[in-house]
């Protein structure tokens, strides 16, 4: 019989299993409601090459990363928005999986002082080129004063990442006191999640390792030195191509796929479509004062 594991995050040892998508277990935790992938695999990293960001024709990633991020401008600046409401002096800022810099140079334009944080060196090197500061890594790798940094924002992040906790615990040492993390991530207790489980179209294992919830970041977030503030639906805007390749990749169909890259060699692509399933999430935690 096999065991279930203790949950990767809150450490309860409450955990069913909740499917099985592609050979990867995913299992929910019973303390705090975080699903998650386990075992994990040995690594990541190698996922993040130039086809995830041109092509994903692996299953996942970007049909064309920049034009594909051209419609999430308005999402973009809603999330600054938000931010700017609890941080209005727009001070320094740290973009978690920062790829080519386009949510950086959006800040930047509104006064933030930026620099980024980007796991595939193809894609910092794109950032690096247009004059934005993104470096290659992980956050956990770079030397980053603490205290030091006013916002740091994970866009569709933190579901990558092997060891959430490790993360979120080197986050809130950089940020100062009263700082903010700000992220969008998707909805592991969403009605889309819980009515079509591994149908889902966002279970992406080995891309998608997490899948956390309101609830999860609530039950979490302070015992890492972290108070939520809000938390919302913020929803998104998509280019064709990119709705195309992902139904062509979710549903295992190379004639949506195949329509996809004509529609993307096609005006076609210039199509936009406002999408909001309710299946993600955007928050915002302070970094709790430290107390003397």
């Amino acid at each position: 019989m096999q065991t279930s594991p203790i949950c990767h995050v809150c450490q309860a040892d409450a955990t069913t299993l909740w499917g099985t998508k592609d050979s990867y277990d995913l299992y929910r935790c019973q303390a705090c409601d975080l699903i998650f992938v386990s075992p994990l695999p040995s690594q990541t990293t190698t996922l993040y090459n130039k086809s995830y960001f041109y092509g994903a024709k692996e299953g996942f990633g970007y049909v064309d990363y920049e034009r594909d991020k051209e419609p999430m401008r308005s999402a973009f600046l809603k999330y600054l928005d938000e931010i700017e409401k609890i941080i209005p002096a727009r001070g320094t800022m740290l973009d978690l999986g920062a790829a080519t810099g386009f949510f950086l140079d959006l800040a930047r334009q509104r006064g933030w002082k930026t620099q980024g944080v980007e796991i595939s060196d193809y894609a910092a090197s794109l950032a690096r080129a247009k004059g934005i500061s993104v470096a290659t890594g992980i956050v956990e790798e770079q030397n980053i004063p603490a205290n030091s940094l006013d916002v740091v924002t994970a866009w569709d992040v933190i579901e990558h990442v092997p060891n959430p906790n490790a993360t979120l615990q080197y986050i809130q040492k950089i940020l100062k006191p009263g700082g903010v993390l700000a992220i969008n991530t998707p909805h592991g207790g969403s009605a889309l999640s819980r009515i079509l489980k591994t149908h889902w179209h966002l279970v992406v294992p080995p891309e998608h390792l997490y899948f956390f919830s309101p609830y999860t970041m609530k039950k979490i977030l302070p015992s890492l030195g972290f108070e939520v503030m809000m938390h919302k639906k913020i929803g998104k805007k998509f280019t064709l191509p990119y709705i195309l390749q992902m139904l062509g990749n979710w549903w295992k169909s190379p004639a949506i796929v195949k329509l996809a890259d004509r529609t993307q060699a096609s005006q076609l692509n210039k199509i936009a479509i406002p999408i909001n399933l309710y299946d993600n999430f955007f928050l915002i935690a302070r970094k709790k004062p430290e107390i003397s």
